[in-house]
């Protein structure tokens, strides 16, 4: 079994008893950014991954149930940082590393503030940053900053959901059942996980715990997969996908 991961704090609590072999198994982990762990799923170079959940929009994979990167209220680690007021904004920098926040700032723009903007990978109005880039940029700035779970809670009514373990073919329960193992943990050992990835990171242990207590959630309960739903609904009309998607879970 080969797993591709993202060296983000907020996936550490998903996979941190896995890679440590707190919980046993037999996984070969590979670490990757979210576009590129997409790109090892299509084109099976591993066999489960967390991706943006944009990804599955896109293909015939599997969700595996009850697990997911979400957000209840504000994240802090996916946001627009703004160079001047949101509605003099006509140009948007986008972030490569991640489809979904890419695929969320278009249909807020497009749909919240109905606002007809160019997107750029050059200098912009306004950018979006994603990941541990963007927890960094919040404490180091003075421009105005856009939480986009916010604006989606706003928008929507339901709690984003960024990324999923997808799983590129049908796998034994076994495994789902580590996953959903390995989510329990982390979710039950926070401090460690803060404590681990200030060691390796150079980031503050005490905003590293905040975030991951106060800013995410892991489960992908029903209002999380009514999110989706809506999401790839908005996706699939703005032609960010090709086709209208289902969700299929591992299991069922």
């Amino acid at each position: 079994m080969k797993v591709v991961l993202v060296d983000f704090l907020n996936a550490y609590p998903l996979y941190f008893a896995l890679v440590n072999k707190i919980i046993d198994n037999d996984i070969e982990f590979i670490r990757k950014m979210p576009s590129v762990c997409a790109k090892m799923l299509y084109e099976k170079q591993v066999d489960v991954g967390i991706a943006p959940s944009i990804e599955y929009a896109k293909s015939d994979h599997y969700i595996i149930p009850n697990v997911c990167i979400s957000s209840d209220y504000k994240v802090k680690s996916v946001a627009l940082f703004l160079k001047k007021p949101l509605n003099k904004v006509k140009t948007v920098k986008l972030d490569k590393n991640s489809n979904t926040s890419v695929a969320l700032t278009k249909i807020l723009f497009a749909y919240k503030y109905k606002i007809g903007v160019e997107y750029t990978e050059d200098k912009a109005d306004c950018e979006l940053v994603i990941g541990d880039n963007a927890l960094y940029r919040i404490e180091h700035t003075d421009e105005q900053v856009i939480d986009l779970a916010y604006e989606w809670m706003e928008f929507s009514g339901y709690p984003f959901v960024f990324a999923l373990w997808i799983a590129n073919k049908k796998i034994p329960t076994h495994y789902t059942d580590l996953f959903l193992k390995a989510k329990n943990w982390g979710i039950n050992h926070l401090e460690t996980i803060a404590e681990a990835f200030c060691d390796t990171h150079n980031y503050d242990y005490n905003k590293a715990y905040d975030y991951l207590k106060n800013n995410l959630s892991y489960d992908l309960g029903e209002n999380k997969i009514k999110s989706l739903e809506i999401f790839f609904e908005y996706a699939y009309k703005l032609n960010l996908t090709s086709k209208k998607s289902n969700l299929h879970f591992l299991n069922e």
